[in-house]
């Protein structure tokens, strides 16, 4: 399988390179063939991984290519709902998105997923999890058991997330953070690194600290470079 992923800098290239790792190291066959980005200004490769066409051009480019698929990778922290809302501008097939789980993952039996989440290295996916679409589980994170998690999610190294509780949608959760068991997060919602939250949080507020407490309203930043 050849993969395009969707975004430049950062998390997009930990996921290329995991994927070069799963392919070198486990044998999979899977590889990374370059990056879809509007924005040029690091010249026309990002760490060795070729910039192949912009946004609007990447449904049209490949969608004759039934061995190519797609992993969007641009979400940031400040601009979690904006940039989750552009990945449905695409246009692309939702057959065409890849879940990619690194070899070194567990997912359970029971686990069930979506299209287009992505679950790097040494992550743990519990018994009767239920994964939408396009979340991305960086190395570490725990999801344990009985857990429904919406669309649109983004999980730093380290996050772990009790068991028997729903998360929704768009929601960014930091480095290190903790989600105690029963607890009902909405969406929109911006948990700060190594913060322990342990009481339900509704939609679109930033929560850090020990125990997290809300500090208002999430804080959107503009900027339009893809």
């Amino acid at each position: 399988m050849k993969i395009v992923i969707i975004g430049g800098q950062g998390t997009p290239i930990v996921i290329a390179d995991q994927i070069y790792d799963a392919h070198v190291r486990f044998g999979m066959d899977i590889e990374v063939i370059g990056l879809a980005l509007d924005d040029r200004t690091m010249g026309d490769e990002i760490s060795g991984y070729p910039i192949l066409c912009g946004l609007r051009e990447v449904a049209d480019k490949f969608k004759n290519f039934n061995d190519v698929k797609f992993i969007y990778s641009l979400y940031r922290s400040d601009q979690i709902r904006e940039r989750s809302q552009l990945l449905y501008t695409l246009n692309i097939p939702i057959e065409k998105w890849c879940n990619f789980v690194h070899p070194s993952a567990m997912i359970a039996r029971s686990a069930k997923m979506g299209y287009g989440n992505v679950v790097l290295a040494n992550c743990v996916v519990n018994s009767n999890t239920i994964i939408g679409n396009f979340n991305t589980l960086n190395s570490g994170t725990l999801l344990e058991h009985d857990i429904k998690v919406g669309n649109n999610n983004f999980f730093a190294a380290q996050v772990t997330v009790g068991s028997l509780l729903e998360i929704g949608d768009m929601n960014f959760f930091g480095l290190n953070s903790t989600i105690k068991t029963g607890v009902h997060i909405g969406s929109g919602i911006l948990v700060g690194q190594a913060s322990n939250v342990t009481h339900s949080f509704n939609c679109d507020v930033t929560v850090y600290g020990n125990p997290a407490v809300s500090h208002g309203a999430t804080k959107k930043k503009e900027n339009k470079k893809y």
